[in-house]
This record gives C-alpha cells, sequence and structure tokens, in this order.
C-alpha cells in the first residue's frame, strides 16, 4: 500500500503542483456528470478544463467536504480564450481529480 497523501495539510502551492502534475494525465482527471453538463452549458471543452487545470493557479484557500471529506480547490485560469474557475474534489483515498464543476467568469 502506497502513502496516503494528506490534502488538508498542503497549502495553496503544494495543492497546485499536485493538480498540475495529476492533470498531465487525462486519465487521472474524472469529470462529474454535474461537470458534464455545466461544460455542455458554457461551451466549454474538455481540453479548456485540462489546460485550466495544467496551467491554472489556486488563489483561494481549500475548504473541506462535511459530508464526503474531500478537499475542494478552486483553480482558476485566465487565458486569451475565455477565463475558466474549475472546482476540483481531492479524495485522499483515491488518487485522482474529480471535476465538480465549471465556471466561465466574466471579464
Amino acid at each position: 500500500m502506497g502513502v496516503k497523501i494528506r490534502f488538508r495539510l498542503m497549502n495553496n502551492a503544494q495543492l497546485q503542483q499536485h493538480i498540475r502534475l495529476l492533470a498531465q494525465d487525462s486519465q487521472r482527471v474524472f469529470i462529474s456528470d454535474h461537470a458534464a453538463q455545466r461544460m455542455q452549458e458554457r461551451q466549454v471543452s474538455d481540453f479548456q478544463v485540462l489546460e485550466c487545470l495544467r496551467l491554472g493557479i489556486i488563489q483561494r484557500p481549500p475548504e473541506t467536504d462535511r459530508q464526503t471529506e474531500d478537499v475542494k480547490c478552486r483553480v482558476e485560469y485566465f487565458g486569451t480564450a475565455r477565463n475558466l474557475s474549475v472546482i476540483v474534489a481531492l479524495d485522499e483515498a483515491e488518487p485522482d481529480i474529480v471535476v465538480v464543476t465549471v465556471i466561465v467568469q466574466k471579464r
């Protein structure tokens, strides 16, 4: 059994580095049904979500979900085409990234 990652003990820079590293492999990123619906409504592609996760920054402090105890981070990317925020959930028991929702920011 591998070493358990303690997301609640990580700072924004460490979480950002972890997310960027995992997002290099698209098979490590899972998009929830809710996020897929929001992506379709907001005309956001899978590529744009991955780009946000690979290049975006975490400025706000992460939050712990009271029900699932997942750590939720808001990754923001201000690109040339559009500004995105992608909320991801990190679970200490599962090493992958779950995209919870996608938000298009107004310029």
